[in-house]
């Protein structure tokens, strides 16, 4: 039941029309979070979310524990992780959203929520909200 989420039908970008820049990044316990652009399609926008931290502090494999983002835009948008990926220091992670942002994106509040496990089930309380202007 809990599943019903990953059973809708999920829109796949196409018709790429143009990249919008965003350039925001916030700084928060030693993790440098960021989203450089964000790409238009004919029916659906592409978020790509970046996280970075000194690598010289994952002295071994299990130092930088691995978390998952939830993005929220408001009721009105089904925003879902397409996929992503994390080496030492660096995570990125693309999210699908439709229908699609309007090309003038000011006013728009993206909000990355924290969870320690992948369905979303346990909350860090960690927040990254980014606010377009």
């Amino acid at each position: 039941m809990r599943s019903e989420e990953h059973f809708k039908p999920m829109v796949e970008p196409s018709g790429f029309r143009k990249h919008i820049p965003v350039l925001k990044s916030i700084e928060k316990d030693e993790h440098f979070y960021s989203i450089i652009s964000l790409r238009q399609y004919s029916y659906a926008s592409v978020i790509t979310f970046s996280i970075d931290w000194d690598m010289t502090t994952d002295l071994s494999p299990n130092t930088h524990i691995h978390s998952h983002f939830d993005l929220y835009l408001g009721e009105k948008y089904d925003c879902r992780l397409t996929n992503g990926g994390s080496t030492s220091g660096h995570s990125s992670y693309n999210y699908v959203v439709s229908p699609p942002l309007s090309d003038d994106i000011s006013g728009i509040q993206l909000m990355f929520r924290e969870y320690s496990d992948p369905f979303m089930n346990r909350s860090t309380g960690i927040e990254i909200v980014f606010h377009m202007d």
